[in-house]
């Protein structure tokens, strides 16, 4: 074991466990000031690279000296890498650059990329494995992190970039060679987010959240340390403040009793390729590789594991290339991919005011979208949805009556075109949610600063009932359940209220999420008996984001806890009831998150990461959903909404993937039914009076698509040639079978006489301490063995 301080002394210690002196076997100076960076060479035994204060050194830990260095740096190195063979030398430095040269070379390293991120955070870059690929991960001009892929063969401009949100912890990146898995982990994050990296592009497979405390570090686990019986294609060691935690990510398969040869491919072997001194003399050797598979090498102990047991040990784990399944099936929307639209396609020039951040300022229904205007007064811009281009500044405004600011704005559910038909009077303080009752059109509830809620009669123009006195500290924000027969509010003071809006009396209530700020609340229903769950949002003790499930009859302990992000903002949740996945977005933020909810085969809820989405322009100041009515379901579009950034209103559109050959077909296993918009479910008197009603629901299917469930699936026809070869196949398995059971049944008629089970009962001896006999166990199935054989 190598380490690093400081001063730039190099350290090596020996890792026998006979060693009890616990000192180095050897020390030396490296002559690097301020030294923070250490990498082992991938081929040369005993070669590594020491990077700190302005200078890179090539040091013989050997021999304990520094064998080669490279002063030509302006500013401290903040991190290096080694390309596959180790010939060359990827290094990047505070100045925002990175250098790419062969450290045996008599030439000055040059700069190669002068500025691959344009933020001021020290920037990282990392080899990818053999192939012509580098990464480096820095900070945008908004400050946001991000990375960016380059190819070494034209460096002219970026392959990819992609933002990973505005959290401030340096990325940890880590590459496996053998998977080509890029491992992300953020410092003071809790979430790890998975790429692969094909054909020359980062795909993302996962953003993983296994939970537990910030990270502070990361690393590998070597690949031979690794359970490849078990299907574990990676382990990560995390550090945290309490200690280290492990975080496997296996593939689950169900047969672990057989190596897995196409997910494990030849792995780097302990084995170096060359002595110190052949790198030296300029000689370069790709890395000696060796199978993984313990078979090949020392046998490993066979475990032999229950059923039931295999499917605890799969939800405990992490799984690569695919996401959290409920009832054990894989989610159907862990590939919905976003889609923004360009600049023609957006509504751009706009002057939203922006003074109070407590709510969306954002609205929109089928038709319209509206956002406060700069100036004074209440004035409120309302546009067209569909009619984008430039705003002129002379624009015409909606004037509202209002005095000061507009605050919330919210769309009724029913259609018509309206002018101004009465006012509501009943807040002495700012409002700062506005919400209307999901089945009865004409109720409205309101809350307020002074900690007031209220529920309105807008037919009448007048106040039902009063609900502030249940809340000691400002409200953050209120939402109606499914059928709108209760309502549940978020405070300050930490507590999560379900009330009554027609008794006026407090259902039920408890405290959320230990952070210091309040929580805020969403009731999440779907059509159907005992489909609904409270989805809150606030912080942990740490700070980071949180998303919980809760039963809103016991608020006592929650279904399940999500960790978000490290983010600051409020987020602003949209639920969509048609598919059941909720879309979390931040203000300040660039990206979207989306999770499935659902029940598990328990009867838990759960909410489980599908993918996330990066916009790209200004952050998010609101956002607004677009009527499911609206989506194309010929394209498999699942979320239509509008997203306000600082001058502009962006539409943005989520997709499912689906081949192009089903997409003929009403997609009946994405899309449930919707709301019917066209009529309330109850009159606001029956409703005062106790009634809830009964919804009634559309169809998004058009007339003439036929659904997906009722394709008749094209058999498909095989040749001869393949008939014989499966034939064959299953003839040479069955006799592999066959075989396996005589050379067992063959061993056990020749064990010495003394370990014999069958041995006559006339003179019966037990099993001697520690010898195992070889169970028979009866089936139902011989596999296809007779005596006729």
């Amino acid at each position: 074991m190598v380490s690093l301080t400081g001063s730039g002394t190099v350290s090596i210690f020996s890792t026998d466990t006979d060693n009890t002196n616990h000192r180095p076997i050897s020390s030396f100076e490296s002559g690097v000031a301020k030294a923070s960076t250490f990498a082992h060479h991938p081929t040369a035994a005993n070669i590594a690279a020491v990077a700190g204060h302005s200078s890179v050194s090539i040091v013989d830990l050997e021999a304990s000296s520094t064998a080669l260095s490279d002063t030509s740096y302006a500013d401290a190195v903040t991190s290096a890498s080694w390309s596959y063979d180790g010939s060359t030398l990827y290094t990047s430095c505070k100045d925002n650059s990175v250098k790419i040269y062969d450290p045996r070379s008599a030439e000055t390293s040059a700069t190669a990329l002068a500025t691959p991120h344009k933020g001021t955070k020290p920037l990282q870059v990392l080899s990818l494995g053999n192939s012509s690929s580098i990464l480096t991960i820095g900070t945008s001009q908004m400050r946001e992190r991000e990375f960016g892929l380059w190819d070494v063969r034209k460096l002219s401009n970026a392959l990819q970039r992609e933002r990973m949100g505005t959290s401030n912890g340096l990325m940890t990146p880590l590459f496996d060679i053998d998977t080509n898995l890029l491992f992300l982990a953020g410092k003071g994050d809790t979430n790890i987010r998975i790429y692969e990296l094909s054909a020359n592009q980062l795909h993302p497979v996962q953003n993983l959240s296994p939970g537990g405390l910030p990270q502070r570090s990361v690393c590998f686990v070597p690949k031979r340390a690794l359970d490849v019986m078990d299907v574990e294609v990676a382990r990560m060691l995390k550090l945290t403040d309490k200690g280290v935690e492990q975080i496997p990510f296996k593939i689950p398969r169900r047969d672990k009793h057989k190596f897995c040869e196409e997910l494990f491919p030849l792995s780097a072997a302990y084995e170096s390729a060359m002595d110190a001194k052949s790198y030296l003399e300029g000689k370069n050797a790709d890395p000696v590789l060796s199978s993984v598979d313990p078979s090949a090498g020392e046998k490993k102990e066979e475990k032999v594991v229950e059923e039931e047991e295999e499917e605890e040990e799969a939800s405990r784990t992490s799984s690569v290339g695919s996401a959290n399944r409920f009832n054990n099936g894989a989610s159907k929307f862990r590939h919905v991919h976003g889609k923004s639209q360009p600049m023609s396609g957006r509504y751009f020039n706009l002057q939203p005011n922006i003074s109070t951040m407590d709510g969306s300022l954002l609205a929109a229904n089928e038709k319209f979208f509206a956002l406060p205007w700069k100036g004074g007064g209440g004035q409120v811009y309302v546009s067209k949805v569909g009619s984008t281009g430039k705003v002129e500044p002379n624009c015409p405004l909606l004037n509202t009556g209002h005095t000061k600011a507009v605050t919330a704005l919210s769309f009724s559910s029913g259609v018509g075109e309206h002018t101004l038909i009465g006012e509501l009077k009943g807040h002495r303080n700012s409002i700062r949610t506005l919400d209307w009752h999901p089945t009865c059109r004409d109720v409205m509830m309101t809350s307020s600063l002074d900690t007031a809620v209220k529920i309105w009669d807008v037919q009448n123009f007048k106040e039902i009932t009063d609900l502030g006195h249940h809340h000691p500290e400002t409200i953050n924000n209120c939402s109606w359940n499914f059928d709108g027969s209760l309502i549940a509010t978020g405070s300050r003071d930490k507590f999560v209220r379900i009330l009554d809006p027609r008794t006026n009396e407090e259902v039920h209530s408890g405290k959320a999420h230990a952070g210091a700020r309040g929580p805020r609340v969403h009731f999440c229903g779907r059509r159907g008996e005992d489909q609904e769950v409270l989805l809150t949002l606030g912080t942990g003790i740490s700070g980071d984001r949180q998303m919980c499930l809760y039963d809103h009859r016991n608020l006592s302990k929650p279904y399940c806890t999500k960790t978000i992000d490290n983010g600051n903002g409020v987020i602003f949740p949209l639920f969509e009831e048609s598919t059941g996945v909720v879309y979390l977005a931040g203000r300040g933020d660039r990206n979207v998150k989306y999770y499935e909810i659902g029940k598990t085969e328990e009867g838990n809820w759960d909410a489980n990461l599908c993918h996330e989405f990066s916009f790209d322009g200004d952050p998010l100041i609101g956002i607004s959903p677009l009527p499911q009515t609206t989506v194309d379901v010929t394209s498999v579009e699942v979320l239509k909404a509008l997203r306000l950034s600082s001058s502009e209103v962006q539409p943005a559109s989520f997709f499912l993937p689906r081949n192009t050959d089903l997409k003929e077909f009403f997609q009946d296993d994405v899309y449930g039914d919707v709301r019917s918009a066209s009529a309330p479910a109850v009159e606001v008197s029956d409703w005062v009076n106790g009634h809830n009603g009964e919804m009634s629901y559309d169809s998004l299917r058009p007339g003439d698509m036929p659904l997906l469930s009722e394709r008749k699936v094209a058999r498909t026809s095989r040749s001869k040639t393949q008939a014989f070869r499966q034939e064959i196949e299953f003839k040479e398995k069955e006799d592999t079978q066959k075989n396996d059971m005589f050379l067992k049944m063959q061993k056990m008629a020749v064990t010495h006489e003394q370990y014999n089970p069958n041995k006559s009962a006339g003179n019966v001896v037990a099993a001697p301490n520690g010898v195992d006999c070889v169970p028979i166990y009866d089936s139902d199935s011989d596999g296809g063995w007779s005596d006729d054989d």
